[in-house]
């Protein structure tokens, strides 16, 4: 929450730009990155999984708060393959970013589907069929997430990120399971 009215301050506070000239085109970029996720449910987390990302980004205008503000999606392919139910899993996002500088963060929301996560196997118990098999049932295929990137760094045509979280429900049912992915490194063209 503090860092959500931090990100707000920056738009607010960031050197305001002249009007755009006619037919300036619209912020788009194309990123790859790389992140580490599991979910975490009642009775024991899913595998810790390492995914390669492509993701598309648009502003939804040239000036105001809409330069601002993107939209877009991707996909994300799983690794190792041995320890997903299926390896590939598609998401759509929305970003409010601020630049200051070089220093650009970002954070939004993020809605998917994927069936990527395998339960943990190493725990082997003699009751545990019956009572793992509750917490599976309780992993849907949809997730959505808050997203906060607060290192990323604009560079020319390219922005650099470090660090970055998304944490959120899994479901249906919704709560029971969340889901929680560590991006490692990204690295985003603008076009």
């Amino acid at each position: 929450m503090v860092l959500g009215a931090w990100l707000m301050a920056s738009v607010a506070l960031a050197q305001p730009v002249d009007s755009p000239a006619p037919g300036e085109p619209v912020a788009q970029g194309v990123s790859v990155g790389v992140s580490d996720f599991r979910h975490l449910g009642m009775q024991r987390p899913s595998e810790e999984v390492t995914s390669l990302e492509a993701a598309y980004l648009r502003a939804l205008g040239t000036s105001g708060l809409r330069r601002h503000l993107y939209v877009g999606g991707g996909l994300r392919f799983a690794l190792p393959t041995s320890k997903t139910t299926f390896p590939l899993e598609a998401f759509a996002r929305t970003e409010l970013r601020a630049r200051l500088g070089l220093w650009e963060p970002g954070m939004g929301f993020e809605v998917g589907y994927s069936r990527v996560a395998l339960p943990w196997q190493r725990v082997r118990l003699p009751f545990a069929t019956e009572w793992f098999g509750n917490d599976d049932a309780l992993t849907g295929p949809f997730y959505a997430a808050i997203h906060a990137a607060p290192l990323r760094f604009h560079f020319g045509r390219f922005i650099v990120g470090g660090p970055e979280v998304q944490w959120g429900p899994v479901g249906p049912p919704f709560g029971s399971v969340q889901r929680l992915q560590i991006g490692l490194a990204r690295v985003e063209m603008q076009l």
